[in-house]
């Protein structure tokens, strides 16, 4: 009984992770993504021959060969004639659940009942890695680059030469996935190490030259690197890349770092184990537990390459890596089930579970405001770019640099989004036709400083009211209409509130504060005067529109409300 509940639970949270970021995905692409929009309208020229194609395919781009989601890309080009990043944003759900089951796999090995790994679904599918479950090209490099290495550590396992083919397969489709693929081979020459495989090891690390070679192949150095300016923000990236899965409370780098160490350390006691007994013959690991060595390996040496020449801008503790720093705490979780009876006990298992829970809970309290934001900023930009061909979602520069090719991708399908929200039909009658706010809506503009960088915005602007209109539900969506009068154009950007207090969202029911917020760079609009109104839309499509009954002035760079 105790089995079949634990099962249902584990269904459960898998269904409503899935659902949670299918209702949070949207069609439209986003800074990176534009690269497989490019791809295709480069190749979709019918005068480029096979060779041309295959180029365009290996081009370097931001030091990655993204070689198998342009695969992926044309391949649902030559079926259906478009680009469908939420259907990217699937697969990406689907290789997290799948590299999820093969953890799930090494579990088993323990014998334990299947309720022993509750914990690990509860810390592993939250949106703490937002930025991978809903960002369809990163998504799909840093998935697919995993998916492929826990299948080559599949295949390792297997022992037939057959098997070995298959893994190194798998470690050079990960290399031609994300440039950090490359570094499944390492976790595969240890694994074979481990076992006195030698002749393995070697073959894998001859195939690792050869992708490397081919890899180097037309490379082309795109961001830029140097290394790290201080040791604190090195050891700080390094270990708090593998343990910032406490980063939901303050002294996010102390408390990830920390913990990232004490992973490190399980990890290193277990390779002191393996060299203790490395002259016997029997395995001195439980079962699994080699598998999940070498996966932590791999997060490892990611960690410490991202460290090593990324840390310089500051500490690589962001959403878009997260996904590994899931993947270690629920491997260490495997091995103190494997070596610490403490964690045996049902006792101690209630608390892991009912901490795990809390956590997962916090996480989608904490993050569930920024993924519904993106979210509102994308389907804003469905309208955008339908009717002005902007976008809020990305900085001009980027779109004004991508109007080469988003402009005929989009005439040719390539670039196909849905339809938006709302028409500009609906938006200029309800601006005619709404009455005027009798409320004064108290808004205001904060100013964020950034400095005065070369090549980057030196502030940025938050539009926001702080009390109308009232809370909104939390499905429906709300947006901040701008229309400029003189010129007759109307925009729509994200609104959404602020987030409530735990206290209020546990006791009356309503995540959302009233009022709204915009966010603003200082080029998003032309110079003029903006009539401003929030609209908001429920999930059966009914509106409600409020007139603001001030104005949003840009002049000189700057934004003023009156």
């Amino acid at each position: 009984m105790k089995e079949k509940l634990a099962l249902a639970v584990s269904f459960l949270i898998i269904l409503l992770y899935a659902s949670y970021n299918y209702f949070f995905s949207v069609n439209f692409p986003f800074q990176d993504d534009f690269l497989l929009i490019q791809f295709i309208q480069t190749i979709s020229d019918e005068s480029l021959g096979a060779w041309d194609i295959l180029r365009e395919l290996f081009k370097t781009f931001n030091d990655h060969k993204a070689v198998v989601p342009r695969f992926i890309a044309l391949v649902e080009y030559v079926l259906t004639g478009t680009l469908n990043f939420r259907f990217y944003l699937f697969l990406v759900t689907v290789n997290i659940i799948y590299i999820f089951y093969f953890l799930y796999l090494q579990f088993r090995k323990t014998k334990l009942p299947v309720y022993y790994f509750l914990p690990a679904l509860f810390l592993y599918f939250h949106p703490l890695y937002h930025d991978i479950s809903g960002w369809a090209l990163n998504g799909m490099q840093h998935t697919f680059l995993t998916a492929f290495t826990v299948t080559a550590l599949i295949f390792a396992g297997r022992k037939s030469n057959f098997s070995l083919v298959l893994a190194i397969i798998c470690c050079f489709l990960a290399t031609f996935t994300h440039g950090n693929g490359i570094l499944s081979y390492p976790a595969l020459v240890f694994y074979f190490l481990c076992i006195k495989d030698f002749r393995k090891a070697g073959i894998i690390v001859l195939a690792m030259f050869v992708s490397f070679g081919v890899y180097m192949m037309g490379y082309e150095s795109g961001q830029a690197t140097h290394l790290p300016d201080d040791a604190v923000t090195f050891i700080t990236s390094l270990f708090g890349f593998i343990g910032s899965q406490v980063s939901l409370w303050g002294d996010v780098e102390l408390w990830s770092t920390l913990f990232g160490i004490v992973i490190c350390i399980s990890g290193l006691l277990l390779v002191f184990r393996i060299v203790k007994h490395y002259k016997r013959n029997k395995s001195s690991l439980k079962p699994g537990v080699l598998e999940l060595l070498s996966l932590l390996v791999f997060i490892f040496i990611t960690s410490l390459v991202i460290a090593v020449f990324r840390s310089w801008a500051g500490t690589t503790i962001t959403s878009r890596f997260q996904l590994y720093t899931c993947m270690s705490t629920v491997i260490f979780y495997i091995f103190l089930l494997n070596y610490l009876p403490l964690f045996r006990k049902r006792l101690v298992l209630v608390g892991m579970i009912g901490i795990s829970m809390f956590y997962w809970l916090y996480s989608f309290y904490s993050y569930t405001g920024i993924v519904a934001k993106k979210r509102m900023e994308y389907q804003a930009d469905l309208y955008n770019w339908l009717y002005t061909r902007t976008m809020f979602s990305v900085p001009r520069p980027l779109l004004e640099n991508a109007d080469f090719y988003m402009a005929p991708a989009y005439e040719n399908g390539i670039f196909s989004p849905p339809a938006p929200p709302v028409s500009k039909q609906v938006v200029d009658s309800l601006i005619k036709h709404s009455p005027e706010s009798v409320e004064h809506y108290e808004t205001y503009l904060e100013v964020m400083e950034l400095g005065n960088k070369p090549g980057e915005y030196e502030r940025y602007y938050f539009l926001s009211g702080c009390k109308l209109p009232s809370f909104k539900p939390f499905f429906a969506d709300r947006y901040l209409v701008l229309w400029d009068p003189a010129t007759g154009e109307s925009y729509l950007k994200n609104g959404t509130s602020k987030v409530e207090a735990r206290k209020v969202i546990i006791t009356e029911g309503k995540y959302y504060k009233p009022g709204f917020s915009a966010f603003f760079r200082p080029d998003d609009l032309r110079p003029g005067t903006y009539r401003l109104a929030i609209l908001d839309i429920d999930p059966k499509g009914e509106m409600v529109f409020h007139k603001i009954d001030q104005h949003l002035l840009l002049r000189d760079g700057a934004y003023y409300v009156e």
